[in-house]
């Protein structure tokens, strides 16, 4: 069970892996990233729930030398 969960309207989650889950995933669409990056956008409706399963690379060193609360 993840720590903190979040159900407000604009919240949002960046991470390098996602998972997903959902009643409904709508078709998934490219749009334009940065330079020649291609980005894959979609929804999920209906009982969306998502979970970080691997946090971006400069957040796990920045949090690196920090404690965390088991310790």
């Amino acid at each position: 069970m993840p720590s903190q969960e979040y159900d407000g309207v604009g919240d949002a989650l960046r991470a390098e892996k996602i998972a997903v889950q959902a009643r409904t995933i709508d078709r998934s669409r490219v749009v334009e990233g940065s330079g020649r990056d291609k980005i894959q956008k979609t929804t999920l409706r209906g009982s969306a729930y998502c979970v970080i399963e691997i946090p971006l690379k400069w957040i796990l060193e920045k949090n690196k030398g920090k404690r965390t609360k088991s310790e």
